[in-house]
């Protein structure tokens, strides 16, 4: 009888277990859903701009992402997935239905958009994720998206390898970052990063030279983001403006005075118009950001034993903020106060020119230096981009010596009678013009336009010592007969063409 007692009750045990775990099952499955339900496949048709040809485009491409619904009935993606968007629609795993989306905003230093769906059915049923915290390193995510392998969603699983500011691809631009070792692949970008049932971060990109290296856009830059648009546009993350080197170095902290206690980094150049402009000098040294100490290799304290660059103090604030800082100037510390105004360093981020300027003259086309131009190049740019253009976006042109506005460049030449012998020039920096430094395009064009109803010659001076010299005798007559000839529908883009009507 009592061994008859213990069969029944090793029964029941087993029987009450596996009821137990039936709903467990069942209601991780129904969390599951929840969340798979917030995540949507995005199709997008783009049209990118030709910058090397900038009269027109490369032509329409279909493309295919990953999105995260957020509260508002709004989609979160990344900027890559819909930059040059002709066309997008959005659809969920559990509905076969497609549903057209339009952006409501982007942030392509940052990487960021969200959409927007004008059908509210598309919402239905639909819990909107809400956000989580940044997590921390050996901290356990899961992945969802759209990957490329099959038309099906995805949930891939990883830890979290380290947090740190890093360049993002999209813009090159340094900010918080999040590495995972879950599987990103192409597909994924945009798509949500969970930690216990709440969104974490987005995903964005992928070392490929390493294995299971992938990045996401954790919390706080999401929030930045948001936080930017709620006056109805986004001016993006702040830049203080200065190149600045460690003080590791001994002998250089005892020549500029700082002790050991001191800490801080040496301000190596200011960027002309940044907000440190007039504020900061080479020289000096950064203590202090916010009351927050700056350590000798440039990095703060960050949650108990982790340290940050001193970048994230900068870029966590927003434009128009006013920061202060701590600097050794002399060997005598004083406070600085700073406003963070708008700032787009002398080569522009992609995607700063909706489309690029240009202005063609005597059949030869002018435009300005940009990150989008010098990518037109292709993968390993920084190999193939002419070393002169990518001096100026990565080389020590980048710092701006000669406070210039622009980066003019001469793309090329639409050959012609007038411009024989100039047939072969191109991609070639624009110096000066009949004999005066020019420093901007606005101040190139309006020259030209000034030059050409008054005087017999334009000449042009490159860097590579180049001199090209056009007749301006009906010179608006060929310059519309090469247009014509070659398909050109005009001679110059819009923005030049209001700064022309301006000047008449």
């Amino acid at each position: 009888m009592v061994k008859l007692f213990r069969f029944l009750c090793f029964i029941f045990i087993i029987f009450l277990h596996s009821a137990l775990s039936v709903r467990g099952e069942v209601a991780s499955m129904e969390e599951d859903k929840s969340l798979t339900d917030a995540v949507v496949k995005v199709f997008v048709t783009s049209n990118k701009m030709d910058y090397y040809r900038p009269w027109q485009s490369e032509g329409i491409r279909p493309g295919v992402g990953s999105g995260a619904i957020i509260k508002g009935n709004r989609v979160l993606t990344n900027a890559h997935v819909v930059a040059d968007h002709t066309f997008i629609q959005v659809k969920k795993d559990s509905n076969p239905k497609k549903y057209t989306a339009e952006v409501l905003a982007i942030g392509h230093d940052c990487d960021l958009a969200l959409l927007h769906v004008d059908d509210p059915g598309f919402f239905d049923g639909v819990t909107p994720l809400e956000f989580g915290d940044l997590p921390k390193q050996q901290d356990n995510v899961m992945v969802i998206g759209y990957p490329q392998g099959g038309g099906k969603i995805s949930i891939t699983e990883g830890v979290v390898s380290r947090i740190e500011v890093t360049p993002y691809v999209q813009s090159s631009r340094r900010l918080l970052t999040v590495q995972i070792d879950a599987a990103i692949n192409p597909g994924n970008s945009g798509g949500p990063v969970i930690q216990d049932g709440k969104l974490i971060g987005i995903a964005m990109q992928v070392f490929r030279s390493g294995d299971n290296i992938g990045y996401m856009i954790p919390v706080p830059i999401i929030e930045h983001f948001l936080k930017d648009l709620e006056d109805g546009g986004y001016e993006g993350f702040p830049m203080l403006g200065i190149d600045y080197k460690n003080t590791e170095n001994t002998t250089l902290r005892e020549f500029y005075g700082i002790t050991d206690e001191d800490g801080g980094v040496l301000i190596a150049k200011v960027l002309p118009f940044s907000p440190a402009f007039e504020n900061l000098e080479e020289g000096d040294v950064i203590l202090e950001i916010n009351g927050v100490a700056i350590g000798e290799d440039g990095t703060f304290p960050f949650r108990g034993n982790e340290r940050l660059s001193l970048v994230h103090l900068i870029t966590k604030e927003h434009i128009d903020e006013r920061i202060i800082l701590k600097i050794m100037r002399e060997g005598t510390v004083i406070e600085l106060k700073v406003d963070l105004k708008y700032f787009v360093t002398m080569i522009p981020h992609p995607k700063y020119f909706k489309k690029p300027p240009y202005f063609i003259f005597g059949g030869i086309v002018f435009t300005v230096l940009s990150t989008d131009l010098i990518h037109s190049w292709g993968k390993r740019w920084w190999e193939k981009a002419p070393a002169d253009l990518v001096y100026y976006a990565i080389g020590a042109g980048r710092l701006n010596e000669e406070e210039r506005k622009d980066v003019i460049v001469l793309l090329s030449v639409l050959p012609d009678d007038i411009n024989v012998g100039y047939h072969g020039i191109g991609k070639d920096i624009v110096m000066r013009l009949n004999g005066e430094d020019i420093k901007s395009f606005r101040d190139f064009v309006l020259r030209i336009n000034e030059i050409k109803n008054n005087e017999q010659y334009t000449i042009i001076e490159t860097q590579h010592k180049s001199r090209v010299i056009l007749d301006n005798e009906n010179i608006d007559q060929t310059n519309e007969q090469i247009l014509k000839r070659n398909n050109i529908p005009y001679g110059f883009s819009k923005d030049v063409a209001r700064w022309l009507e301006k000047d008449n």
